[in-house]
């Protein structure tokens, strides 16, 4: 298998989590020493709260981009094993996580929650508890999976429709779980929700979509190799 990652996507965000985190904890000390004076109170508020969201904010980034493995080496270890037909591209693409297979494309979307979560059709969700509460601005936020999953996908095939007019390829939507501690309930979801140990088992079956062409999938790959370079420049 291939891979293709934006690292310096992955450097810079994970350089601005650092400097975010840092720089949250620097105004949530400036509000606390702010506090001590009656006069400052209104900006010790200000700076508690601005300092608290830029510290969040600052370990979301490095949580996805700073810490491993990431969601890409995730997906990138689901899939040891395949042959050189299957490349994965991760953020270099109009969608974050894409692969190219010989039965087509596969768009991912990723989420690290943990605990007990459940979909019905396109219907999501996760039960609450006070550990999910604290990380809630560290945590990718989990929306609507479902949601998320078409629109890349979408995105995805419109893209490659204004590049190769002529491909009738669209882009298949999947959603994974990468924690291991998230306990999925799946009834009937409406887009593949897949743990990293039942990837490659899903795309051997019922993952499986059309059968590209050599031309089709040659075409394809130029384009995203084109693309993905182009990108990581």
């Amino acid at each position: 298998m291939r891979v293709t990652t934006n690292t310096q996507l992955v450097k810079r965000r994970a350089r601005f989590g650092t400097y975010a985190s840092l720089g949250g904890i620097a105004v949530l000390a400036g509000g606390m020493i702010a506090s001590f004076q009656p006069r400052f109170i209104w900006l010790s508020l200000v700076a508690l709260i601005a300092g608290f969201l830029l510290a969040q904010y600052g370990n979301y980034n490095l949580r996805r981009y700073g810490r491993s493995p990431r969601p890409d080496q995730i997906i990138e270890e689901s899939l040891k094993g395949f042959d050189d037909r299957y490349h994965l591209y991760s953020w270099s693409l109009p969608a974050p996580f894409v692969l190219l297979t010989p039965s087509g494309v596969v768009s991912f979307v990723t989420r690290d929650q943990t605990g007990e979560i459940s979909v019905n059709g396109s219907q999501w969700k996760s039960r609450f508890s006070l550990g999910r509460a604290l990380m809630m601005f560290s945590q990718e936020g989990m929306g609507n999976p479902t949601q998320d999953a078409h629109a890349h996908a979408a995105k995805l095939t419109e893209w490659i429709r204004s590049k190769l007019p002529e491909s009738e390829v669209v882009a298949q939507p999947a959603i994974l779980f990468t924690d291991p501690r998230a306990k999925l309930q799946l009834t009937e979801p409406t887009v593949p929700v897949l743990e990293p140990k039942g990837v490659k088992k899903w795309l051997r079956g019922s993952g499986k979509t059309v059968y590209l062409k050599n031309a089709e999938y040659r075409a394809l790959e130029a384009l995203f190799d084109e693309a993905a370079a182009a990108t990581n420049s």
